[in-house]
């Protein structure tokens, strides 16, 4: 990934590593975290959003089958307290 914040942005050089020529990227997930060539947390944020909604969905939908309020919270403890949110 090329960071760059000139403007106009020039076309980078090609890297050439060991003989092998690097793909530039605009985003690269590296640990988890979504980098970006603007250095901008946006990708990252979407990301973490959409994992939280996709999990409180599952909430709604186990909540819709009148499960019993003890196993949500159970369910909620595991699955979505333990996952990284948007807040942190």
């Amino acid at each position: 990934m090329v960071v760059d914040f000139r403007r106009p942005r020039p076309h980078p050089e090609p890297v050439i590593i060991k003989g092998d020529c690097v793909e530039v990227v605009h985003t690269y997930k590296y640990l988890g975290v979504q980098l970006d060539d603007k250095l901008d947390w946006t990708a990252n944020t979407d990301a973490l959003c959409r994992k939280g909604q996709s999990r409180l969905y599952f909430l709604r939908r186990l909540a819709s089958f009148n499960i019993c309020k003890k196993m949500l919270q159970i369910f909620y403890q595991s699955v979505v307290a333990s996952a990284p949110s948007c807040t942190q």
